[in-house]
């Protein structure tokens, strides 16, 4: 089985938790193949990054030819969405994750704090499955290849 590990780049904290993901992934699991994009070759220099055309081209390839798409939309990264909505058109096992701890009690404030755009959240839980940290995405994860 193939797993495409979607969630933000652009920030510290999210490079490392993607490399992070990457690695405990391949520990726990490790028959699965995983693409990550943060770990691609031109990630490594970013001096010779390709265009953003090759850049949409292989995460979408990618994206198709995976089983399982595990996205981190915890910051609304609209590269996510896109490929999100890639893997919801092609049927394939959708798991997201949503660690904003302000989640949780947003429904306690006479102002919610925290919401989720409800046609993304719609498509999410017509067609796969919110967790609400990475752990409990490995739990969803294992439920499908073991």
């Amino acid at each position: 089985m193939k797993l495409y590990i979607a969630g933000g780049l652009f920030n510290e904290a999210e490079v490392k938790q993607r490399i992070m993901e990457g690695q405990v992934l391949r520990e726990r699991f490790p028959s699965l193949d995983i693409f990550n994009p943060i770990e691609q070759p031109f990630n490594e220099d970013k001096s010779s990054l390709p265009t953003p055309i090759s850049i949409f081209e292989g995460d979408t390839e990618a994206v198709i030819a995976s089983d399982i798409f595990l996205a981190d939309i915890t910051n609304n990264d609209p590269g996510v969405m896109v490929e999100l909505g890639i893997a919801i058109s092609h049927k394939k096992i959708i798991i997201c994750v949503n660690s904003d701890i302000r989640l949780k009690d947003s429904a306690r404030y006479s102002i919610p704090s925290y919401s989720i755009n409800h046609y993304v959240l719609g498509g999410i839980e017509k067609y796969g499955i919110l967790v609400s940290s990475f752990d409990d995405a490995v739990k969803e994860i294992a439920k499908h290849i073991l």
